[in-house]
């Protein structure tokens, strides 16, 4: 009896916590953007958040010309074929992307700039001593 009472509050408490947990792709991929229209590329960081079922938040942010950025942007779908839009300085952008264990891509066009992003996991530093 006892171990059934265990094994119920184990069941529960998974399905309670379980969206907290981690995923493959709460993630940090960083890497670099390069735009068609004008040369703007630089680099990036971009840490994603799976906060449900095909719904996405990326924290898009890095120094452009010595210009700290940081624009948060929600967007959804499977990752295969993730999209958004976002209202960036004034410029409104649409895009579309994958997302996988190690590369997240993308396309943007918008009313400002055009281009596309190819970002790598972060790979974790490791401090020696």
């Amino acid at each position: 009896m006892r171990a059934a009472c265990l094994a119920i509050l184990f069941v529960v408490a998974n399905w309670l916590i379980g969206p907290n947990i981690a995923s493959a792709a709460d993630k940090s991929y960083e890497g670099s953007w390069h735009t068609t229209n004008r040369k703007l590329d630089g680099t990036m960081q971009c840490d994603v958040k799976q906060v449900a079922s095909e719904t996405w938040q990326g924290r898009f942010h890095g120094v452009w010309q010595g210009v700290p950025f940081d624009y948060t942007v929600s967007f959804t779908g499977p990752a295969a074929d993730v999209r958004g839009t976002a209202t960036i300085d004034g410029a409104t952008y649409s895009w579309t992307g994958t997302l996988s264990e190690s590369t997240f891509k993308g396309r943007f066009t918008g009313s400002r700039y055009a281009g596309h992003f190819d970002l790598e996991e972060k790979k974790a530093t490791t401090i020696r001593r």
